[in-house]
């Protein structure tokens, strides 16, 4: 027999949230060194590559959990309200992150 689950499981999202507000630091952080020296520019790549990493891993962990509890919501089992609310919070910061910082067609060509 299949126990239901009774109280809400928040680590994922709060994980899924601590790594988009990382990617958005590490952007952030990025952007404001610049790469305008050799010693810059190294900083600034890092820490580029660094925000897509987190920002890719609070994806994959912000949307499998959403599908989670979507699938939840349909088999008619409880789905917490903070569970709720911090997926969509995750995922609206994922998609904030995503908009201001895309990966081409920054206009690095244009002129």
């Amino acid at each position: 027999m299949e126990r239901l689950q009774t109280r809400a499981s928040v680590t994922v999202p709060v994980s899924a949230l601590v790594l988009a507000a990382g990617a958005a630091v590490s952007f952030a952080v990025g952007d404001a060194v610049g790469f305008l020296s050799d010693a810059a520019e190294g900083v600034f790549v890092v820490t580029w590559l660094l925000g897509w990493v987190l920002l890719a891993w609070a994806a994959i962990i912000g949307g499998g959990y959403a599908v989670l509890l979507g699938l939840r919501r349909l088999s008619r089992r409880p789905v917490s309200r903070s569970e709720a609310v911090l997926v969509a919070a995750s995922l609206a910061l994922i998609a904030v992150v995503m908009a201001t910082h895309q990966l081409w067609g920054t206009g690095s060509a244009v002129g």
